[in-house]
């Protein structure tokens, strides 16, 4: 019989894939479809993990990317700013529930970018902060997918601005 944990692994391992290829796209709504698919998956992975903090955290991000696909409005950044907040103190159970919040709420503020260069350096600073939560709780293949998707981000980066400028 398979573990909790190997499920995990492997749909996080799937999620890498919509992940990595969410930051190659310019259009943000086609990003925003690659990220709900991989928001998903990556919920189910932190409840397999019993890490309900963070799983309530991430399955309010699929609702978020959902509306982030129609709008930036100001007061829905706030509604989910209040939701992860409320996540946290509901489910609240270990120090590290602190490090996914606060990754979380710098990236929930970078869904609320209309300007996508702008949006894809703030998502640096959120990956990189991920990071280091999954080596903390022991998510080895979410370490590894948050470093695919930092690497995608520079290569998008790269393609859309940096080539592009010097073109």
């Amino acid at each position: 019989m398979i573990s909790y944990f190997i499920i995990s692994q492997i749909l996080v391992s799937i999620a890498m894939v919509f992940d990595f290829l969410s930051l190659q796209y310019k259009k943000r709504e086609h990003t925003f479809l690659c990220l709900i698919v991989s928001a998903s998956l990556i919920s189910t992975h932190y409840f397999l993990l019993s890490k309900a903090t963070a799983g309530f955290i991430v399955l309010i991000s699929v609702f978020r990317f959902i509306a982030c696909y129609f709008t930036t409005d100001k007061r829905v950044l706030i509604l989910f700013l209040i939701l992860n907040t409320l996540a946290l103190v509901l489910n609240y159970k270990e120090i590290s529930d602190f490090i996914i919040y606060i990754g979380l709420f710098v990236f929930i503020i970078w869904n609320f970018i209309a300007d996508n260069k702008l949006m894809r350096k703030v998502m640096m600073i959120w990956t990189s902060i991920i990071i280091v939560y999954n080596t903390i709780i022991f998510s080895p293949m979410w370490a590894v997918m948050e470093g695919s998707f930092l690497l995608s981000n520079f290569i998008g980066y790269y393609r859309h601005y940096i080539k592009v400028k010097s073109s």
